[in-house]
Protein backbone atom coordinates (compact mmCIF):
# COMPACT_ATOMS: atom_id res chain seq x y z
CA UNK A 1 0.00 0.00 0.00
CA UNK A 2 1.42 3.17 -1.26
CA UNK A 3 0.65 6.91 -0.08
CA UNK A 4 -0.57 9.32 -2.21
CA UNK A 5 1.82 12.31 -3.25
CA UNK A 6 -0.33 15.01 -1.89
CA UNK A 7 -0.04 12.83 1.42
CA UNK A 8 3.27 12.32 0.72
CA UNK A 9 4.31 16.00 0.68
CA UNK A 10 1.75 16.86 3.63
CA UNK A 11 3.67 14.89 6.23
CA UNK A 12 6.90 16.30 4.71
CA UNK A 13 6.03 20.19 4.81
CA UNK A 14 4.53 19.20 8.37
CA UNK A 15 7.77 18.04 9.98
CA UNK A 16 9.61 21.06 8.31
CA UNK A 17 7.56 22.99 9.58
CA UNK A 18 7.94 21.09 13.35
CA UNK A 19 11.19 21.11 13.09
CA UNK A 20 12.58 24.55 11.20
CA UNK A 21 10.43 26.84 12.72
CA UNK A 22 11.16 26.27 16.39
CA UNK A 23 14.75 26.46 15.59
CA UNK A 24 14.65 30.10 13.74
CA UNK A 25 12.41 31.40 16.61
CA UNK A 26 14.97 30.17 19.37
CA UNK A 27 17.93 31.45 17.26
CA UNK A 28 15.98 35.07 16.74
CA UNK A 29 15.42 34.91 21.05
CA UNK A 30 18.76 34.19 21.67
CA UNK A 31 20.17 36.89 19.84
CA UNK A 32 17.76 39.63 21.09
CA UNK A 33 19.27 42.79 22.40
CA UNK A 34 18.48 43.45 25.95
CA UNK A 35 17.45 46.61 26.95
CA UNK A 36 19.81 48.79 29.14
CA UNK A 37 17.50 48.97 31.96
CA UNK A 38 17.39 45.15 32.88
CA UNK A 39 21.60 45.31 32.97
CA UNK A 40 23.14 45.35 35.82
CA UNK A 41 27.10 46.31 35.25
CA UNK A 42 28.96 45.28 38.66
CA UNK A 43 32.48 46.25 37.57
CA UNK A 44 33.95 48.37 34.97
CA UNK A 45 37.97 48.45 34.31
CA UNK A 46 38.74 50.47 31.96
CA UNK A 47 42.93 51.57 30.17
CA UNK A 48 44.25 52.30 26.96
CA UNK A 49 44.92 48.63 26.18
CA UNK A 50 41.53 46.56 27.53
CA UNK A 51 38.17 47.35 28.65
CA UNK A 52 36.56 44.76 31.17
CA UNK A 53 32.55 45.03 32.16
CA UNK A 54 31.34 42.70 34.33
CA UNK A 55 27.86 42.50 35.43
CA UNK A 56 23.86 40.90 35.12
CA UNK A 57 20.60 40.91 34.50
CA UNK A 58 17.75 42.87 36.64
CA UNK A 59 15.91 39.76 36.42
CA UNK A 60 16.29 36.13 37.21
CA UNK A 61 15.38 34.38 33.85
CA UNK A 62 17.71 36.31 31.39
CA UNK A 63 21.00 35.07 29.73
CA UNK A 64 23.69 35.94 28.41
CA UNK A 65 24.62 35.46 24.32
CA UNK A 66 27.02 37.80 23.19
CA UNK A 67 27.15 41.29 22.84
CA UNK A 68 28.01 44.15 19.37
CA UNK A 69 30.42 46.97 19.97
CA UNK A 70 30.26 50.30 17.96
CA UNK A 71 32.22 53.32 18.17
CA UNK A 72 31.52 57.19 17.21
CA UNK A 73 32.85 60.63 18.53
CA UNK A 74 34.99 59.34 21.46
CA UNK A 75 32.11 57.33 22.30
CA UNK A 76 31.83 53.39 22.73
CA UNK A 77 28.60 51.72 22.50
CA UNK A 78 27.69 47.93 23.47
CA UNK A 79 24.82 45.90 23.06
CA UNK A 80 24.29 42.94 25.32
CA UNK A 81 22.48 39.91 23.35
CA UNK A 82 20.23 38.38 25.44
CA UNK A 83 17.48 35.64 26.09
CA UNK A 84 14.30 34.61 28.34
CA UNK A 85 14.87 30.92 27.49
CA UNK A 86 16.46 29.28 30.03
CA UNK A 87 19.08 27.47 27.38
CA UNK A 88 22.57 27.87 27.25
CA UNK A 89 24.29 31.62 28.01
CA UNK A 90 24.99 32.58 31.86
CA UNK A 91 23.06 34.88 34.20
CA UNK A 92 26.27 36.69 34.31
CA UNK A 93 28.32 37.97 32.09
CA UNK A 94 32.22 39.31 31.58
CA UNK A 95 32.98 41.18 28.76
CA UNK A 96 36.84 41.81 27.76
CA UNK A 97 38.08 43.07 24.31
CA UNK A 98 40.97 45.24 23.72
CA UNK A 99 40.78 48.75 23.59
CA UNK A 100 41.54 49.42 19.19
CA UNK A 101 39.51 52.51 19.65
CA UNK A 102 42.09 55.18 21.12
CA UNK A 103 40.72 57.92 22.78
CA UNK A 104 37.39 57.00 24.67
CA UNK A 105 35.58 59.80 26.60
CA UNK A 106 32.16 57.87 27.05
CA UNK A 107 30.78 53.88 27.76
CA UNK A 108 27.03 53.27 26.96
CA UNK A 109 24.58 50.61 26.87
CA UNK A 110 23.09 50.37 23.82
CA UNK A 111 19.14 49.14 23.46
CA UNK A 112 16.74 48.96 20.78
CA UNK A 113 15.91 52.18 19.55
CA UNK A 114 16.60 55.01 21.47
CA UNK A 115 17.30 53.30 24.97
CA UNK A 116 20.64 53.47 26.53
CA UNK A 117 22.70 53.66 29.42
CA UNK A 118 25.87 55.69 30.60
CA UNK A 119 28.19 53.37 32.30
CA UNK A 120 31.80 55.38 32.06
CA UNK A 121 32.27 57.94 33.22
CA UNK A 122 29.62 56.64 36.00
CA UNK A 123 26.34 59.18 35.93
Amino acid sequence: MSMRPNMKYGIIFSVVIIVVVPIIIGFYMLNNVVDPDEIMVTRTEFSPDLITLQGGFADSISRYHGYYLSHRNNSLFIQIKGSKLPIGGSKDFTISFSNTYGNVDEIYLLGRGNAKKKILPNP
